[in-house]
């Protein structure tokens, strides 16, 4: 078999736009010409496009192919057991994702906060939530040894508590917001009740704020505390906790 780069894509189904890519990063280099200087693809052309479209429909880059076609990298078993892992783990981190988002469409239709989760804080409710595994992990060791927080941490897994917790959470972000509208301060009484309320609800969440205080903990996962929420709601809401902490000590 010999073909011009024009029959050659017909016959394995792609574009000569393609083919000339491959070519140029070395990928797939015909070595054959004809009599005009025109490149001919022949049979181990066709092989080695084969090996392409299927390690590339396995999910692997063209760098990992041109390594893998070149230095053998992996025997073809190795390579589907690897390239199963990796898909797995791809799949797993979609489940994931979708879960995110289910939380988050769930939010907005709830009857209390229909149209009042704005775009910014979307993408606020998402950031958090792609964090909350990690945050949870750190919260537990922190709190290793006291069992009632322990308890209440691993709750946040069943999906009626997570969605109540997400429901309540987002009704207070919307709540403070309102109060910055209002012009209230981190410190007004009205601030002060809404976070009361909040505590209430959730007994131990007094215990968990007060890791706030705990410098060598945030700054040790600050990559985990540092979800950008919009019009300065998250230092107001921070300040307003803090304060919060502060009064019930005094």
């Amino acid at each position: 078999m010999e073909l011009t780069i024009g029959s050659f894509a017909k016959q394995v189904g792609t574009t000569v736009r393609t083919l000339r890519y491959y070519d140029q990063i070395g990928l797939l280099v015909p070595l054959r010409l004809n009599e005009k200087g025109q490149k001919l693809y022949t049979s181990t052309e066709w092989k080695t496009y084969q090996q392409i479209a299927v390690c590339k429909y396995l999910g692997m880059t063209l760098e990992e192919i041109k390594a893998q076609l070149k230095d053998r990298v992996m025997s073809g078993e190795e390579l589907l057991s690897f390239q199963k892992e990796v898909i797995e783990k791809k799949q797993t981190e979609l489940n994931e994702t979708m879960k995110l988002i289910t939380r988050v469409q769930r939010l907005y239709e709830e009857e209390s906060t229909k149209g009042q989760v704005t775009d910014e804080l979307t993408f606020s409710l998402l950031d958090a939530f792609r964090r909350e595994k990690d945050q949870i992990q750190a919260f537990k060791q922190y709190f290793s040894s006291d069992k009632s927080i322990v308890s209440q941490l691993n709750k946040y897994d069943e999906p009626e508590v997570q969605q109540l917790m997400d429901k309540e959470g987002l009704q207070f972000c919307l709540n403070i917001h309102l109060a910055m509208q209002k012009g209230e301060t981190p410190d007004s009484l009205y601030t002060k009740e809404l976070v009361q309320c909040l505590v209430k609800r959730n007994p131990e969440l007094k215990k968990m704020l007060g890791i706030v205080k705990d410098d060598a903990f945030i700054q040790r996962h600050s990559n985990l505390f540092n979800t950008y929420f919009p019009e300065e709601l998250g230092d107001f809401m921070y300040t307003a906790l803090t304060n919060y902490l502060h009064g019930e000590e005094e």
